[in-house]
């Protein structure tokens, strides 16, 4: 399983260069929660894995550890944050991790991770607006 996910990541990657397309994100935050319920991570450029390398991204930055490791069956290890309230709202938002500042990440794309339901955002292959007025200007 977790071969063919980074096979079908490869190809979809492919596809949207031969098509001039990226990832885009879309939408707003409707403050659900659900993006802190199971998420991804990565470190140095890399979805983690294993729980070794989450050990290893602690050692790096320390905040990370108010992260909750879950198993997951697709081959990427899936997070909660402890920081989460029962009512979905961050304990300290002004201090939440980068990540968290980011969310979602355009390169889930290629993970074939999807949003969760409820989620304000969307990802979704495109041109990006600068190439499409790069190529009119020329």
């Amino acid at each position: 399983m977790f071969f063919k996910n980074h096979l079908k990541g490869f190809f979809s990657f492919l596809i949207l260069k031969i098509k001039g397309q990226e990832p885009i994100r879309t939408g707003q935050c409707n403050q659900c929660g659900q993006c802190c319920r199971a998420f991804r991570v990565k470190s140095e450029g890399r979805w983690i894995q294993t729980k070794k390398d989450f050990e290893s991204l602690i050692k790096k930055k320390p905040e990370y550890s108010r992260l909750i490791p879950l198993d997951t069956s697709d081959g990427y290890l899936e997070f909660t944050c402890s920081w989460l309230t029962n009512e979905g709202i961050c304990k300290d938002h002004e201090n939440r991790l980068s990540i968290c500042k980011e969310y979602p990440a355009t390169s889930r794309f290629y993970t074939g991770n999807q949003l969760p339901d409820h989620c304000g955002y969307s990802i979704e292959a495109a041109v990006p607006f600068e190439k499409i007025l790069k190529k009119k200007m020329s």
